[in-house]
């Protein structure tokens, strides 16, 4: 497996920012205090007159977001993902104004790879609201690459837009010229004996595991769509291999387990295991400690796959 980088999705946000406001002169973008969090403040330093700060007051930011949008500019919001839970319901009121609104969400800091910042900043239900409501395309980008063309599609295309951004450094490993679709689930990897579905950066997890497995073994289904979700690969490889697993730094209840158990209980019931973020609360630690304190490490992925395979 080719690696050409190694960037926090956060990071690549930031950048592609910089790089789409001189393609689009009604971009306006907001954050709420989080900009050096977030990475938007190259975008601020760039575009100042299109850059607005609300402060600690996210209701309050998509309210303003949601004003310009109504006044046809493409908005981009942008905030850690822990403290727009304040603004669930103004997200919600956005979405039913419909009218070919224009509006992305970038959400940094999700899951328990946020690390030592502490299980009180630890978002790992994110997915789960944001699918709640009606309208909004959800992405779960999973590496720097998919940030860029993600981030790009969503600014052509009127409509809502939730992506999720992870603050430690990924690698990158998707080429430029991978052909990515916003609504499209892929095979990243062939096998014939077992079916890892992985989100996020847990796709590069997924990779390096059926790696060790051996050629042949593991066939990995890369998601970064959760709405709308691409039934069609994930029943293909279920029929295919008859076992499959999933991984993701999110609670099950809502996220990747939930969506692939759906969709398989209806086209094709197949044995699953789940490696997810427990339902409670979580606590502080480097990322790499705490994916395996909550088992959703290589490790703990290889050792489930063997297991399964036994």
């Amino acid at each position: 497996m080719e690696i050409f980088g190694n960037q926090s999705l956060r990071e690549s946000f930031g950048e592609a920012l910089v790089e789409l406001g001189n393609q689009y002169d009604d971009l306006r973008v907001l954050d709420a205090g989080t900009r050096n969090s977030t990475m938007s403040e190259g975008f601020q330093r760039k575009y100042p007159d299109r850059f607005y700060t609300a402060g600690i007051n996210e209701p309050g930011m998509i309210g303003i977001a949601t004003g310009l949008a109504m006044a046809g500019k493409r908005v981009i919001v942008s905030d850690m993902s822990i403290f727009l839970q304040h603004a669930h319901a103004h997200l919600l009121t956005a979405a039913r104004q419909k009218q070919g609104l224009h509006l992305i969400v970038a959400a940094s800091h999700t899951g328990v790879a946020v690390g030592p910042d502490g299980g009180s900043a630890h978002d790992v239900t994110d997915i789960a609201r944001m699918r709640l409501i009606p309208d909004f395309t959800v992405i779960s980008p999973w590496d720097s690459e998919i940030v860029r063309k993600s981030l790009k599609t969503a600014l052509e295309e009127p409509g809502y837009y939730y992506i999720r951004l992870n603050r430690p450094k990924v690698p990158t490993f998707t080429p430029p010229s991978f052909d990515f679709k916003i609504g499209k689930t892929y095979k990243l990897k062939s096998g014939s004996r077992v079916t890892i579905v992985a989100a996020g950066d847990k796709v590069y997890t997924a990779l390096q595991v059926a790696a060790e497995l051996g050629e042949g073994i593991a066939e990995v289904i890369g998601v970064a769509t959760f709405e709308p979700f691409d039934r069609a690969p994930i029943v293909e490889s279920a029929r295919h291999t008859g076992r499959v697993i999933t991984i993701e730094d999110h609670i099950s209840q809502g996220g990747l387990f939930e969506s692939v158990a759906g969709v398989l209980a209806e086209d094709h019931p197949t044995r699953m295991m789940k490696l997810a973020v427990p339902r409670k609360y979580t606590t502080s630690g480097e990322p790499d400690e705490l994916a395996k304190m909550y088992q959703i490490d290589k490790s703990a992925l290889l050792h489930a796959c063997v297991k399964f395979l036994a």
